[in-house]
């Protein structure tokens, strides 16, 4: 038994293994979609034996004894035989549940098909350039804030509003726990003080005047931008684990889109709607 395991972890370390087990996976999904008649033969053999102790193994850390592994090899024959009578008599028909873990473990094989491909450094590189606005550093804000208390004030809105026709509408706050004065804080800091929403709105206000009311999750501020600094954009050795993890999500929703376009090449899509301008749009769409 030992001397299983340390071949199927060899096996799983290799890169060949993981598109063999892609496309076998992608086999099997495409032979449950074009079903024939229940098989009677049920065939146990290593590949079954091996999966099953690994998965016992894995969540008991330890190799399954003899009687564990039988029961085991029971179990997985009355799922086997359950699933094949359950196909037979054409029960994942039209089952949405189904329908979706399908679809869902062909997402997965899409994705790891495209996590194996791992980018080069060059191509790493090329999707920074790119897409560098992304990775733009925090704006630095210098700014006044006014804040109104909607604990203490009946309308706190309308305060804030009617405190923009004052002279001086930063003298009609209330105290707040924060500073009323920022001097070249970036956007990250203030919105940990008060909030993405806070933050995200300093970059559309003006400068040099009182604007608002801003909302924070204290609640209402008036604003008042002395000056706003752009940071720059990092340099792509400062976020290269970032530019990568972004690279592979993108690589996966592009891979996926393009496997689900090669295989709908196999299929004829009909359309039968009472409704025969929406027709004739979908049938030109496709």
């Amino acid at each position: 038994m030992t001397l299983v395991f340390f071949q199927m972890k060899k096996i799983f370390k290799e890169p060949l293994f993981h598109f063999l087990f892609i496309g076998a996976s992608l086999f099997l999904i495409y032979s449950l979609g074009n079903k024939r008649n229940a098989e009677d033969e049920i065939v146990i053999d290593n590949y079954v034996i091996n999966e099953l102790a690994t998965k016992w193994q894995m969540q008991s850390n330890r190799e399954p004894t003899f009687v564990e592994l039988k029961a085991l090899i029971d179990l997985y024959i009355e799922q086997e035989v359950l699933y094949r009578e359950a196909l037979a008599m054409n029960f994942d028909h039209n089952d949405e549940i189904i329908k979706r873990r399908l679809a869902k473990k062909m997402e997965f094989i899409a994705d790891d098909l495209a996590e194996s491909l791992q980018p080069t450094d060059e191509m790493l590189t090329a999707y920074y350039n790119k897409n560098s606005h992304s990775y733009a550093r925090p704006s630095v804000y210098t700014f006044k804030q006014a804040f109104f208390n909607a604990q203490k004030r009946e309308s706190a809105l309308e305060d804030a509003v009617e405190a923009l026709e004052n002279e001086l509408p930063g003298d009609s706050g209330d105290p707040l726990s924060l500073p009323s004065y920022y001097s070249d804080t970036d956007a990250l800091k203030i919105s940990i003080d008060f909030g993405k929403a806070f933050s995200n709105a300093l970059d559309t206000l003006p400068l040099q005047k009182w604007t608002g009311p801003v909302r924070s999750g204290f609640g209402v501020h008036l604003v008042f931008i002395e000056a706003k600094k752009s940071s720059g954009i990092y340099t792509f050795d400062e976020v290269k684990e970032k530019v990568n993890i972004d690279y592979n999500f993108h690589a996966s929703n592009e891979f996926r889109k393009e496997l689900v376009s090669s295989l709908l090449k196999d299929y004829k899509i009909s359309f039968e709607l009472s409704d025969t301008q929406l027709k004739q749009e979908l049938i030109e769409s496709f």
